[in-house]
Order: structure tokens, then C-alpha cells, then sequence
């Protein structure tokens, strides 16, 4: 037994260490990498959820899906002994048993347990869920199915789609709900969603992989919303299912405690987004100027390679005149056009596109098209010198550098676009 104790407490300071200074809800492959349902319990009770037990959870989920439950208990006074001794009795227990629970004590409100959980977490699944709420049996099942079949959304349970079966709620209560979620709506752009303050949701790991997850008051939820949607390289999808409660006759009473954690919440979220919206901004403007000074250095490249195919074309045909007196002088400024512009495809593509793919059937095609769009750019700039000069009777050097300069800039873009398979602006 001994034993045993000892090895399920290295296993849990190994857990605690793989995100213990992140407040990000993922940073490490080990994590994202484990292919099993996380189920975080979120309770306020000393050993155990008004309603939604452990084992009833873990019973729920289908036998064929790895799970594990995380049961955090949070929102005690410091110094709570009883509590500490509870769990301590709890996790004795659950080491006799072949399901994996681990219980967890957090000072703080419901979004600073949620976020414990999901640290403590190794699931590729996620289900977040507020043991104190009475949530119908079917809903575990339905959240993982849904996750399973939308891997790349956010499953919500709410209480304002169709078919949702909810506690009868006061009046002031009713009114106070439907001003947060206009407030959630409007102010803070959460319009994907009908209920943003739900207390039970699901989503894959790699979903948020990418937002910073502070964990403050309640608005668990809300939080991971807003920066979803703030995060330029996310497109996430929030479907909802109906909630059907049952239990008690009315829900939880909303205090002035909770008003003012609401509030807090939605103006750090607020801000939040206007800061991201200022750094999306910056990071757009950033990129924009990158792109520019990546398309002149790449232009610039690509005439200093047809420079140099003055050269290469000149000295080739000037050598094969040499060594071969009696050829025809015609045969070698064509050997001396192909062997440039060979030396201009090997530079462009090695150089100035940076293409390592040298496989023969993907090269013969490149090499093709090259030279297709250079006879089509060579085409080009005798029909411009003649239009030039015999129509517009611009003088023919003026012509000439023209039809060159058009040219030249009409080849780089066609073969930048067609032979190397690359945007035109980038």
C-alpha cells in the first residue's frame, strides 16, 4: 500500500510539473499528444459534488473512451484542515481503484479551479463541467459525442436553445441572466454563442492551444470565447446543445459578489480585446512590410540571375565560336540562349525562389515552363519595341528599354506565379 501511495504521488507532481508555470491552457507535446477524455469537476463542497458524483461521471463515459477526473474543490477559506483532511482521505481511496481520479484543492473562484483543472489535465478531450449544477445523465454522453464528431468546436451546454429544460428562475434573475448575455454579445462581441456564462463545456486541447488562459473570478467560459475569437489564426465554431437540468427547483442566486466579478470580468476582457485588436493591427502592418521587402529581394535577385545571363549567354557562344571555328554563327548564339537560360532557371530556383526539389518528373516541368514563359517574354518585348516605334514613334532606345523593363517584370511575375508555384505578393 505503501507502495502504491508513493507511486500515484510521483505520477502527480509529474502532471503538476508539465504546466506548473503556464498560464496558457497547453505548451507541451507530452500533453497534447494523450488521447483520452479530461474530465474537470468543478466543486465547492470538502469530499464530494452535490450532484455530480465521480463515479457517475466516470460510469457515463462509453467504455471504449480512455477518461480521467480531475475533481477540484475550490472556494475555501486558507487554512481549512478538514478540508485538506478530506482530501487526503479521498485520494487514499480512489488509489484502490482502477479509475483515475485525482482531487485537487484550489484557493480561488470557479475560472481559477477551471484552469487548474485543465494544467493538471493530459487529455486530448476536454470536458469542463460544475459538479454543483443537476445536469441530466444524458449529458456527459451527448457533450462527448458531439466532441468527437466536431473535434475542431467548442461544445456548449446551454440554457437558451431550443429544447433546453432549465430550473424556473425569479424574476430579477431572469432579467440580470439576459443583461449579461446582451452585455457578452454586444460589448464583448460574442455573438457565436447563446449562453457564454455556461459553467459546462467541452473542447479539444489544440482548439485554445493558443490563447493565454488567466483563470479570474467566474467567467470561465466567457474568457476562453473572447480570446478565441480575439486569435487571428483561430476559426472556431461553438455548437450548442439543449440543457436539461433537474433537481432543485431554483438555480443558484446571483449576489452582489457575483455582479461585481461579472463586471470586473467583462472590462479585463474588454480590454483585452482592444489591446489584441491593437496587436492584431501592428502584426498585420508588420507583415504587409515584411512581404514588400520579401518581393523586392526577391525581384532584385531575379534580374542580378538574367545579368548575369547576358554574360553566361555571351561567353558561351563567344567560346563554342572558338573551339568549333567552322560553325554556323546563328547554331552558337543558340547554344549560347540555352545555356543561359538554363544557368538562369538553376540560379532562380536555387537562389532566388530557394526550391530544393530536385525530383526529375517536378524539374522537368519547372525547367518547361521556364522556358516557355521566357520565349513568351521574349515575344513580348519585340512586339512592345514595335508598337512603340512604328506606332506611338517613340525612338527605338527609348522603345528598347521599355519593352525591356515591361518585359523583364512580366516574366519574374509569370514565373514567380506558374514555374515556382509561389503568391505574387510575398
Amino acid at each position: 500500500m505503501e507502495k502504491l501511495k508513493s507511486a500515484s504521488r510521483q505520477i502527480s507532481n509529474h502532471i503538476l510539473m508539465l504546466n506548473r508555470q503556464s498560464k496558457s491552457l497547453t505548451e507541451d507535446d507530452e500533453i497534447k499528444g494523450s488521447n483520452l477524455i479530461s474530465v474537470v469537476l468543478l466543486t465547492q463542497n470538502a469530499l464530494i459534488p452535490t450532484y455530480q458524483l465521480p463515479s457517475q461521471v466516470m460510469s457515463s463515459i462509453p467504455k471504449e473512451i480512455s477518461r480521467e477526473i480531475i475533481l477540484v474543490h475550490y472556494n475555501f477559506p486558507n487554512g481549512t484542515g478538514s478540508i485538506d483532511k478530506a482530501l487526503e482521505s479521498a485520494n487514499d481511496n480512489d488509489q484502490n481503484t482502477n479509475e483515475k481520479i485525482l482531487h485537487v484543492k484550489v484557493e480561488g473562484d470557479f475560472a481559477s479551479a477551471v484552469r487548474r483543472g485543465i494544467e493538471l489535465s493530459i487529455g486530448k478531450f476536454i470536458l469542463v463541467m460544475d459538479a454543483d449544477h443537476p445536469y441530466s445523465k444524458e449529458t456527459i454522453p451527448e457533450l462527448i459525442k458531439e466532441l468527437i464528431a466536431n473535434p475542431n468546436f467548442i461544445i456548449v451546454v446551454s440554457r437558451f436553445v431550443k429544447g433546453a429544460r432549465v430550473q424556473r428562475m425569479p424574476f430579477v434573475q431572469s432579467i440580470m441572466r439576459k443583461a449579461a448575455r446582451i452585455i457578452a454579445k454586444y460589448g464583448l462581441k460574442v455573438k457565436n454563442v447563446e449562453d457564454p456564462m455556461s459553467s459546462c463545456f467541452a473542447f479539444s486541447r489544440h482548439v485554445v492551444k493558443d490563447i493565454r488562459f488567466e483563470g479570474k473570478g467566474k467567467e470561465a467560459l466567457l474568457e476562453i470565447l473572447v480570446k478565441v475569437n480575439n486569435n487571428k489564426n483561430n476559426n472556431v465554431i461553438v455548437k450548442e446543445i439543449p440543457i436539461k437540468q433537474q433537481g432543485t427547483l431554483f438555480t443558484k442566486k446571483i449576489n452582489l459578489n457575483r455582479i461585481w466579478n461579472y463586471s470586473k470580468a467583462v472590462w479585463d476582457l474588454y480590454r483585452y480585446g482592444k489591446t489584441s485588436k491593437r496587436l492584431n493591427e501592428q502584426d498585420i502592418t508588420e507583415q504587409k512590410r515584411h512581404r514588400s521587402i520579401l518581393f523586392l529581394s526577391k525581384a532584385g535577385r531575379f534580374f542580378t540571375v538574367g545579368a548575369s545571363g547576358l554574360i553566361v549567354n555571351y561567353t558561351a557562344s563567344f567560346l563554342l565560336t572558338t573551339l568549333m571555328p567552322n560553325i554556323w554563327y546563328i547554331y552558337a548564339t543558340l547554344f549560347g540562349i540555352i545555356i543561359s537560360i538554363t544557368s538562369n532557371f538553376l540560379l532562380n530556383k536555387i537562389w532566388t525562389f530557394e526550391d530544393r526539389d530536385f525530383s526529375p518528373k517536378h524539374f522537368l516541368r519547372q525547367y518547361s515552363l521556364f522556358m516557355a514563359l521566357c520565349t513568351l517574354g521574349a515575344v513580348i518585348q519585340l512586339s512592345l519595341v514595335f508598337v512603340f516605334v512604328e506606332y506611338s514613334h517613340i525612338q527605338y532606345a527609348v522603345s528598347l528599354i521599355m519593352a525591356v523593363a515591361i518585359a523583364s517584370l512580366s516574366n519574374f511575375l509569370l514565373n514567380k506565379k506558374i514555374t515556382f508555384g509561389e503568391k505574387i505578393w510575398e
